[in-house]
């Protein structure tokens, strides 16, 4: 048995004996043979954790514990130990367990049914968390608090934003001011969520109400301004369009990249070539984002020649140094397009920047190739941002 793991079971068997003892002194009164088999399962549960059989342990302490107040707090924990060692169906047979017991009272009856909840989820089965959680929120405003954020982590488990947000704004009322920061921002990508679905199917009235609604819950939140820009564009709004997206930089200027494209085709939309390469320049003068250099580097090689790029690229080069651009620096020589090996070291270019992990989660380090708002590691929202963003903060 690993260390993690006697450890775990030492400390269970310090608890269980404790409230084993309470357990006894309550059976003082009651016929001694039944003392004396509670003795005899407690010492089999201790014989088996002595050798290393912790699951055998475990269930020899539940059999020696009387269901009553001064037990109740071991009973939650091995509900929770068991849980945790991926064994839920007993863990929900403990907690099921202490619910058929009459001598529990209605707040101690709800903090089992909190951690049937936990059960339930673990299992898979929504559906039944969420009936207990309907009958804890009439509960104190602790487990009130704790049930509606197991529900909130159920309706974005089943996508349900709806419901989502009608909990966000429950645990609102019921948070701490320094909670709120925390449940805005996750209220904020439920109304994103939505606003992008109407989106999908051209839906712009309604999509820009959740919009409006996600700012409201967010102000910094990038993402609504991705959205709210695409749907101007796509409305023929460049004006707007534009001036949504360049918010951006003011919100994260590390996300500048994932409005570049939509920013120049808005302003070569409108025709308006005067204040689009003003656009190139500020943003070629204010990044350092090796991803964004090579979108401004290949914009200039389009529309205002191979040399003019090339110049740019190598100035760039020297100043911050990159796979990415040395790479664009060989593809823009003078032979290269003739030159078989600048086309096969081309390929092996684009293969290797799609294969590269693009973006990172603040919060876990977890690493990915595609933007996500919600951490596929640790489920939080807006924690990811371009690798880049780290290398910038590392410097």
């Amino acid at each position: 048995m690993e260390l993690g793991n006697l450890s775990l079971s030492l400390l269970m068997l310090i608890a269980v004996a404790l409230a084993w003892y309470s357990g006894y002194k309550t059976q003082i009164k009651s016929k001694t043979s039944q003392v004396k088999e509670n003795n005899k399962d407690y010492f089999i549960g201790l014989n088996y954790l002595l050798n290393d059989e912790p699951d055998h342990s475990i269930d020899a302490f539940i059999s020696s514990l009387e269901i009553n107040s001064n037990t109740l707090e071991s009973h939650l924990a091995l509900g929770n130990l068991l849980m945790r060692r991926g064994k839920v169906d007993e863990s929900i047979a403990v907690y099921q367990k202490l619910l058929a017991n009459s001598q529990l009272n209605n707040a101690e009856l709800n903090q089992v049914k909190l951690g049937l909840v936990k059960s339930y989820v673990a299992a898979g089965l929504l559906d039944r968390a969420e009936k207990l959680i309907d009958e804890l929120k009439v509960a104190n405003s602790e487990i009130r608090m704790k049930a509606l954020n197991m529900g909130l982590t159920i309706y974005q488990l089943e996508k349900e934003w709806l419901k989502a947000i009608k909990v966000a704004n429950d645990l609102l009322k019921l948070c701490m001011p320094n909670e709120r920061h925390e449940i805005q921002v996750k209220a904020s990508h439920f109304y994103c969520e939505l606003a992008e679905a109407e989106l999908e199917f051209h839906h712009y009235n309604q999509a820009k109400d959740y919009l409006n609604s996600a700012i409201n819950m967010h102000r910094s939140n990038v993402r609504t301004s991705l959205i709210l820009g695409k749907l101007e564009f796509e409305q023929t709004n460049y004006k707007q369009a534009i001036k949504t997206l360049l918010r951006i930089s003011t919100q994260d200027p590390s996300f500048t990249t994932e409005a570049f494209d939509l920013i120049i085709a808005s302003y070569q939309a409108q025709n308006n070539h005067k204040k689009l390469e003003s656009f190139i320049e500020n943003s070629l003068n204010e990044t350092s984002s090796p991803a964004l250099l090579l979108k401004i580097v290949n914009y200039i090689k389009d529309n205002e020649g191979r040399e003019k790029a090339k110049e740019i690229l190598f100035q760039r080069i020297e100043r911050n140094p990159s796979i990415e651009l040395l790479g664009q620096a060989i593809l823009l020589n003078d032979n290269s397009e003739n030159d078989p090996n600048a086309k096969k070291f081309h390929e092996i270019l684009i293969r290797y920047l799609r294969s590269k992990t693009q973006y990172q989660c603040d919060s876990c380090g977890f690493k990915m190739k595609n933007l996500h708002w919600q951490c596929p590691g640790c489920s939080e929202w807006s924690f990811i941002k371009p690798i880049e963003a780290f290398i910038e903060e590392a410097k």
